[in-house]
């Protein structure tokens, strides 16, 4: 996902927000279709080299890379988190 350059600063926090939040309903609608995703974050350090292999402008700014693909269906993946039970601690007394 790239967008033009902020020319108001002080958009550019609602602006952010708002890629967020498009972000998540993308991953969301995909996720109901089937379709994995990751949101990559680390790749925005190397933004210049991304902008320049998609052949996009130094006008746009790089807000964000998801990738998306169908699971393999052929394994079972089971979940490496602890029991809830063991993870909150309640105190009734």
């Amino acid at each position: 996902m790239y967008t033009r350059l902020a020319v108001e600063a002080g958009n550019r926090d609602k602006d952010l927000m708002a890629i967020g939040a498009c972000i998540q309903n993308m991953c969301l609608e995909a996720h109901s279709l089937g379709i994995g995703t990751c949101w990559l974050g680390e790749i925005l350090n190397k933004k210049d080299e991304v902008l320049n292999y998609l052949g996009l402008g130094k006008d746009l700014e790089l807000s964000a890379v998801i990738t998306l693909g169908y699971p393999d269906r052929k394994k079972e993946l089971k979940s490496k988190r602890r029991e809830l039970e063991k993870t909150v601690i309640s105190d009734k007394s």
